[in-house]
């Protein structure tokens, strides 16, 4: 079994525009469609059971309308799984947190590079609060891009302090808690806290295997959870990227379904 913890779609309008500024802006291969047809081929491919959608929206506006599509788009129950977007600063946080609780979504999503918020201002305790407050998953973006932009917001440090302020808050770091910043990753995040989970998406256009795994190993695979970023990579190919790191069966399965499956399906 294989669950991947990190996913997107897009429209089927809006996924070919949102693949031709990614290639333009950060010129990097970009291997899926973006579309739901095509992320159930890939999962049909790759042998992936569950994907969990990850939405993103950049202004406060953006969260209801984004959280309609994801709704709508996964409501099939065909193994796509919403988690819901959500902005620190919007007025009704907790309105639009109750109302994923109704539909039955189990977390949601916050991008600081995208919304513009450091993750230990105090400003976003409500938010933490919120979550927490109602037994969801919070994930955030971890680190850097694959573009050069003057400041990512989320790094290793802030989120170090955001965890030690809020201990109960069950946080996952995308990215292994900091794209392409792996020191700072070992340096405060590792030791972090035991409620603090790392994704391994789109890990594997930055770090070799080898790298990776000593950092999935640094941290404990019982808190690493499988991602991809599709569209960004590709499903069966990140499977066997993980598949060929020097880790037991047991450390995989944890990895693949098992951490996944704790958090979200118990």
């Amino acid at each position: 079994m294989v669950i991947d913890f990190h996913a997107h779609i897009y429209t089927d309008e809006m996924a070919p525009k949102a693949i031709a500024s990614v290639k333009r802006r950060m010129g990097v291969r970009v291997p899926g469609l973006g579309t739901v047809a095509d992320l159930r081929e890939s999962m049909a491919k790759a042998g992936v059971e569950k994907s969990i959608i990850l939405p993103l929206a950049p202004l406060p506006k953006h969260v209801a309308p984004t959280n309609d599509f994801f709704l709508a788009a996964t409501g099939n129950g065909d193994g796509l799984v919403p988690f819901g977007a959500i902005h620190p600063f919007q007025p009704d946080l907790e309105e639009e947190l109750d109302r994923l609780v109704e539909a039955g979504v189990k977390g949601v999503k916050a991008v600081p590079f995208m919304q513009r918020f450091y993750p230990d201002d105090p400003r976003c305790d409500r938010l933490y609060q919120a979550v927490e407050e109602r037994g969801m998953v919070l994930l955030l973006h971890a680190g850097k891009v694959p573009e050069d932009l003057p400041e990512f917001f989320g790094t290793p440090d802030r989120f170090a302090r955001m965890v030690a302020q809020h201990p109960d808050l069950v946080v996952v770091l995308a990215h292994l808690g900091g794209w392409e910043m792996w020191s700072g990753v070992r340096e405060h995040l590792i030791p972090a806290g035991e409620n603090v989970y790392f994704d391994t998406a789109y890990i594997s256009p930055s770090l070799t295997c080898e790298e990776a795994c000593d950092i999935i190993s640094e941290i404990g695979a019982d808190r690493v959870l499988f991602g991809t970023d599709y569209p960004w990579t590709d499903q069966a190919e990140e499977i066997e990227f993980v598949g060929e790191m020097d880790l037991s069966d047991g450390e995989k399965r944890l990895i693949y379904f098992e951490n996944a499956r704790r958090l979200l399906f118990r």
